[in-house]
């Protein structure tokens, strides 16, 4: 009696684009505080629900996986693959659409010249300020392990902010 269930599950998905380490941590945690995600890679053996028991996979070209996405205003989108060139084509799918979280995994150096480059094809310092880099609250993580926990932890603080501000 007097017991209800808060849903905080958002109407959108979170786009993870690489099953590698990181995310074979960080999905299970967003899974467990109500994200609904999805994983996609271009090697069959990462991209599976033996790996992923609890998340939808895709596999294939990653840009292509993207470019079929119909990204909405409830998504978010976590790029963190194995660092090949299709981390930019699915990096600019993901500016093009109104995701809420787009985050990407990469060193400083590889960031600016993205940046350098973002800024050649035409998207805005606006488009830029989009993209978190680097992903996760700083905490100092090291491990995949704890990689993950911040990167979780901002995906919850970025949803709660959300939420405040969507009334």
């Amino acid at each position: 009696e007097g017991c209800f269930t808060l849903k905080l599950r958002e109407s959108g998905r979170c786009y993870v684009f690489g099953g590698g380490h990181v995310s074979q941590a960080l999905v299970p945690l967003l899974v467990s505080v109500d994200f609904a995600c999805v994983v996609l890679d271009e090697r069959p053996d990462y991209a599976s629900s033996a790996v992923f028991p609890t998340a939808e996979t895709r596999c294939g070209a990653l840009p292509a996986l993207a470019a079929a996405i119909p990204f909405t205003a409830g998504d978010s989108v976590i790029i963190m693959t194995r660092g090949h060139q299709g981390d930019y084509e699915v990096l600019c799918e993901a500016l093009r659409s109104p995701v809420w979280y787009l985050g990407m995994v990469g060193s400083r150096r590889k960031m600016e010249a993205t940046f350098e480059r973002l800024r050649q094809d035409g998207f805005t310092e606006d488009d830029l300020r989009r993209i978190v880099t680097p992903i996760g609250l700083a905490i100092d993580a090291e491990t995949p392990a704890e990689i993950a926990v911040s990167i979780a932890a901002q995906l919850i603080q970025k949803r709660a902010a959300r939420r405040r501000e969507n009334g």
